[in-house]
């Protein structure tokens, strides 16, 4: 089976794709990546050739919108949904191309789904959706309560891909046109993904109790990140770890809350509070923090670092979010947008953080208030050890292959 595995948006986005198709290649499927140049080296270290989505003009000009200091300004919302639409227009065809050189299957990121389920449907091939994270997410009141009715998270799916609609719409219809497919009245992204079948590489356990997923929906654990060939740590990190106590990490991945400078100096103010010593990943922000018991690193494969770490603060995307809990670690995440406040909340309304900081109104006596009750009060740590043991009975990236085999035959 040749298998077309299209995925698109940041590093933390794309890595878990990157290890679910190695799973996938050893399970004896031919994978096919069709992800933008930014990403396409991650894998084709791994054997898989990629279909390059023409992207990176729209990646520049998101990069460029994320450190906007007029986040909510009419102008630059307009820039960001025209960059969305162009960004649609050219997965679409990309991933028409490569469906057109020969693939028996398609297994879509939630991005690129909904483009995905209109080119399957229009060329007879089966669609799988991968998520790691969910439209009902960008809707954490609806979606992350404990307290919640069962269907609150399919009402806030719907709600989310009602907003989101606009953003495919140009492209559906493109899709539509070239493949001489019927033009649907409704253009919503939720009667394109209706009956949809969808697995979620994410552990249930982080989910609301009462959760009812939509139909065709299963989660199946969690897809962590391949293993880079021949990889060993910069020796001042290496040297940095082994000169004293385990540090604490500060992380926010693509996330810009406000300047480089202020969040840097922030940090520096907490670390210096707290008398502890830290390890800050510059990001795509460029952070920048230097002191005696700091030390500031380019990337680093989660998997090795965080069990190295005495705490950690992050951005609760969903794979560093993932990473903490396989390590064992606990967080205090200090989210901005999209799914991280829906994974914020879930760390805190399981037990295994204290609380959870907003990314725009973050000060060094809130965060070092915070970090001092995540690394001192040991309920936390013990949580995040208790569900580190239930992730570690997981294994997405199998259950993926089996279900995948199970549809196919």
């Amino acid at each position: 089976m040749r298998t077309l595995l299209v995925t698109w948006g940041t590093t933390g986005d794309v890595v878990p794709y990157v290890g679910l198709g190695v799973r996938l290649k050893a399970a004896g499927q031919e994978v096919v990546a069709a992800t933008s140049e930014r990403h396409a080296a991650a894998f084709r270290r791994h054997g898989m050739p990629v279909h390059v989505l023409a992207l990176a003009r729209q990646e520049q000009s998101a990069l460029a919108a994320d450190r906007c200091d007029r986040w909510q300004s009419p102008a630059r919302l307009r820039r960001r949904m025209h960059n969305a639409q162009d960004i649609a227009h050219v997965i679409a065809r990309g991933v028409l191309d490569a469906a057109g050189q020969g693939v028996d299957a398609i297994l879509a990121h939630p991005l690129a789904h909904p483009l995905c389920a209109v080119i399957a449907e229009g060329t007879g091939l089966p669609c799988t959706g991968i998520y790691t994270a969910a439209p009902g997410m960008l809707l954490p009141r609806l979606s992350a309560g404990s307290t919640m009715p069962a269907h609150s998270y399919r009402l806030a799916e719907r709600l989310a891909q009602t907003a989101m609609s606009p953003l495919y719409a140009p492209a559906l219809s493109w899709i539509r046109r070239e493949l001489g497919m019927r033009q649907h009245k409704s253009g919503t992204l939720a009667s394109v993904l209706r009956a949809q079948r969808v697995l979620h590489g994410y552990s249930s356990a982080l989910l609301p109790q009462n959760t009812a997923l939509p139909e065709g929906h299963t989660c199946v654990g969690y897809w962590w990140p391949a293993p880079e060939p021949g990889w060993r740590p910069e020796q001042p990190l290496a040297d940095f770890l082994a000169a004293g106590p385990a540090p604490v990490y500060f992380g926010f991945g693509s996330v810009s809350p406000g300047s480089a400078q202020q969040l840097s100096a922030t940090i520096k103010q907490t670390v210096r509070r707290l008398g502890i010593r830290a390890v800050v990943q510059t990001g795509w922000q460029g952070l920048d923090v230097s002191g005696t018991d700091i030390l500031t690193i380019g990337e680093c494969p989660h998997h090795w670092l965080f069990p190295r770490m005495s705490a950690l603060v992050h951005h609760a995307g969903p794979g560093t979010v993932g990473a903490g809990l396989r390590a064992g670690v606990p967080a205090l995440p200090v989210p901005l947008a999209l799914d991280q406040p829906f994974w914020a909340r879930r760390l805190t309304a399981l037990g295994l953080a204290p609380t959870s900081l907003n990314a725009r109104r973050l000060t060094a006596r809130k965060l070092a208030e915070a970090l001092h009750t995540t690394l001192h009060d040991e309920r936390y740590r013990n949580r995040c050890l208790e569900l580190s043991r239930i992730i570690g009975t997981e294994d997405g990236a199998a259950a993926t292959a089996t279900s995948l085999s199970t549809r196919r035959r």
